[in-house]
C-alpha cells in the first residue's frame, strides 16, 4: 500500500500560480498581473448564494479553501489587452487588461461540489462579467445534463440576498437590468444559430461523443473580448472522447509538456501506483473528502467494488477519477526532460543514422537524425511535416499548438491537403551530405519516396525496418532504457516532447512490444522515427568495437 506522504496532483495548480506570482514580482513578466480583489469578488458572490439540495439545502454556501483558491486564480489573473500590432490597448488614458484564462478545466469526482460550484460561477459571472449582452450557456450532450447547472442557477437566484432580479421564459433566465442571459444548449437543441456566448459551461465532457457542441460554443465566442470555456467533469471510460483528450491536454499544460498561458487546469486523481482501496490516498482524488463526501460513503463504495466486479469500474471512475481503460505511458516524462540539452557538439559522432516514419499523406511525417557517440551514447534531433490545409483542423483535434510549432520551425507545413513528399525528399537528400550512413525507414507509405532518393542520389544505405513485434521490440526497449539511464540526449524539440508523453506500447504473449499507433489523436511519429534508428545502432556499436576501435573520429 502507498501512504499519503506525496502531495495530491492538484497541488501542481497552486504551485504554477505561485511561480507565476514570482515571475511578476521579479519583473520577469509584465504581460500578466494578479488581481486578488477581483478574484475575491467572485468568491463573495458565490458565498451569498444558498445550497439547493441535500442536508445543507437552504444554508449559505461556504467554499472550502481549495475552491476559494481555484476561483481566485481563474478570475484574478489578467493579461494585457493587445491590438493587432501587439501593443497594449489604452482607453481614456487607462491601459486595458482582460482575463488571462480563456479555458478552465476542472476534473473532479462526484460528490465534491462540482454542480454547486458550476452554478455559482455562472451567477458570479452574470453579476461581475464585463461582456455586454453576455450569454452564459450550460452545454452537454443531452438536455437533462445541461439542465443540471441551469436548474442550480435558477434555484440559487430564487433564494439569494443578492439584489438580482430575473425572469424565466423558454428555458432561459434573463437577468433584468444586466443584459445577461443564462440558458442551456444540448446536442438535440434547436438553439444552434445566432449565439454569442461569453461563458460556456461544458458539463461532464467525458460523455461527449464528438466535438460538435464544443465547436458550436467556441465558434460563437469570436466577438467576445474575454470569453471562457469552463469544463467540469469526472473521469470516463472512453479514452478517445473529447473529454479524455481535453484531460490529456490539461495534464500536459500542468506538467509543462505544452505551454499554454491561457489554460487553467485543476485535476484531482490518484497517483499511478496508489492502491485504490487504501483510505490514505482517497483525498488525492477527493478534495472535499470528509466534508461533502464522507469516509462512510467511500468505504461502502470500496466494499462493493471489492465484492462485485461490476461495481469496481464505477468506483474507480466516478469516485477516484481513474480512466479504467487508459494505457500506461511507456516513457517516464521526467526522465525524458532530464535528457534534453540546448546545444550539443556532434563532432565526436562515429556514425549518423536517419530514421523515417511516414504516416498517411494527410497526417504527420517524422524524420529523426541520431548521432552515435562513443561509450554507447546518442544524440537525436527531429523534424516534422504536415499538410498546410489541415493545420487548423488538426490543431483543434489534437489540442496542441501546431501553428506555433510551425512558426518556430519544428514543423514544415507543405502546401495542400496532403503532404508533398518532394519537400521531405529534398530535406533527406540535403541530410545525406551531412554524413548519413543509413536511412532507416518503415516501409509503410515510404516505398516510392525511398526509390526516388536511391534513383536520384545513388545512395545504397536505405534499410527497411520491419514493424512487427519480433523486429521492433528490442529497439523499443533500448529506446526506453537509453532515456532511463541518460545515454540518449535530445534537442528539446517540443513536438517530440508531446509525442513522448503520448507513447504507449502493445505487448504480445511472448512479452515482445511495439509502439501503439492505433490511437489517432495520440501521435508518436517522432518516437517511431527514433526507434527506427535504434534498430540499427547496435550493429554500428559492435562494428565500432570490433573493427574500428582505433579509427579517427569523424567530424561534421
Amino acid at each position: 500500500m502507498k501512504n499519503d506522504n506525496s502531495k495530491p496532483y492538484y497541488e501542481k495548480t497552486f504551485e504554477r500560480h505561485k511561480n507565476d506570482l514570482k515571475s511578476v514580482e521579479s519583473g520577469l513578466r509584465n504581460d500578466i498581473r494578479f488581481d486578488d480583489y477581483l478574484g475575491n469578488l467572485y468568491v463573495g458572490v458565490i458565498e451569498r448564494l444558498h445550497h439547493f439540495e441535500g442536508e445543507l439545502a437552504g444554508e449559505k454556501i461556504h467554499l472550502e479553501d481549495w475552491q476559494v483558491k481555484i476561483i481566485i486564480i481563474i478570475f484574478g489573473w489578467l493579461k494585457k489587452r493587445l491590438d493587432k500590432d501587439g501593443n497594449q490597448i489604452i482607453k481614456n488614458g487607462i491601459p486595458q487588461w482582460i482575463r488571462r484564462f480563456s479555458t478552465s478545466f476542472l476534473y473532479i469526482p462526484r460528490k465534491n461540489g462540482k454542480s454547486i460550484l458550476a452554478s455559482g460561477v455562472c451567477i458570479a459571472e452574470a453579476e461581475l462579467g464585463k461582456e455586454i449582452g453576455n450569454q452564459i450557456v450550460s452545454f452537454a450532450t443531452k438536455r437533462e445534463q445541461a439542465k443540471i447547472v441551469y436548474n442550480g442557477c435558477k434555484k440559487m437566484l430564487n433564494y439569494t440576498d443578492l439584489p438580482i432580479k430575473f425572469k424565466e421564459a423558454y428555458s432561459t433566465l434573463e437577468l433584468i437590468d444586466r443584459d445577461v442571459t443564462i440558458t442551456t444548449l444540448s446536442q438535440d437543441s434547436k438553439k444552434q444559430d445566432g449565439l454569442s456566448i461569453g461563458f460556456g459551461v461544458g458539463d461532464e465532457v467525458h460523455a461527449f461523443q464528438d466535438r460538435n457542441q464544443i465547436d458550436v460554443v467556441q465558434s460563437s465566442q469570436g466577438a467576445r473580448i474575454q470569453p471562457m470555456m469552463f469544463y467540469v467533469t469526472t473521469a470516463g471510460t472512453d479514452t478517445s472522447s473529447p473529454g479524455a483528450i481535453e484531460y490529456e491536454y490539461a495534464k500536459n499544460v500542468i506538467d509543462g509538456v505544452i505551454e499554454d498561458d491561457s489554460y487553467f487546469a485543476f485535476i484531482c486523481e490518484l497517483d499511478k501506483d496508489d492502491d485504490p482501496f487504501d483510505e490514505a490516498v482517497w483525498h488525492k482524488a477527493n478534495p472535499n473528502l470528509g466534508i461533502s463526501k464522507t469516509y462512510e460513503y467511500m468505504r461502502r463504495q470500496a466494499k462493493q467494488a471489492q465484492e462485485r466486479s461490476e461495481a469496481l469500474n464505477n468506483f474507480l471512475v466516478k469516485d477516484l477519477n481513474v480512466q479504467v481503460n487508459a494505457s500506461e505511458y511507456f516513457i517516464n516524462f521526467q526522465e525524458w526532460e532530464a535528457c534534453g540539452v540546448d546545444e550539443f557538439d556532434v563532432s565526436q559522432a562515429t556514425d549518423v543514422l536517419l530514421g523515417v516514419d511516414l504516416s498517411r499523406s494527410d497526417d504527420f511525417t517524422a524524420l529523426a537524425v541520431t548521432y552515435i557517440l562513443p561509450n554507447n551514447r546518442y544524440y537525436t534531433t527531429q523534424h516534422y511535416y504536415i499538410p498546410k490545409d489541415n493545420v487548423y483542423q488538426r490543431e483543434a483535434e489534437l489540442r496542441v499548438p501546431l501553428t506555433k510549432w510551425i512558426y518556430e520551425g519544428y514543423i514544415t507545413a507543405t502546401p495542400g491537403k496532403t503532404i508533398d513528399y518532394d519537400y521531405i525528399q529534398k530535406d533527406i537528400i540535403r541530410l545525406l551530405d551531412d554524413g548519413i550512413v543509413e536511412i532507416c525507414y518503415d516501409v509503410a507509405f515510404a516505398t516510392t519516396l525511398i526509390k526516388n532518393i536511391e534513383k536520384e542520389t545513388g545512395f545504397d544505405g536505405c534499410v527497411q525496418i520491419r514493424q512487427g513485434f519480433l523486429d521492433i521490440s528490442e529497439p523499443t526497449y533500448n529506446f526506453k532504457d537509453s532515456i532511463k539511464n541518460g545515454t540518449l540526449i535530445h534537442d528539446k524539440n517540443p513536438v517530440t516532447r508531446w509525442m513522448v508523453s503520448n507513447m504507449t506500447v502493445l505487448t504480445n504473449v511472448h512479452g515482445n512490444i511495439k509502439p501503439d499507433k492505433s490511437k489517432p489523436n495520440r501521435k508518436i511519429d517522432g518516437c517511431a522515427a527514433i526507434i527506427n534508428t535504434f534498430a540499427r545502432t547496435l550493429m554500428y556499436e559492435a562494428e565500432e568495437e570490433n573493427l574500428y576501435e582505433h579509427r579517427e573520429l569523424r567530424g561534421f
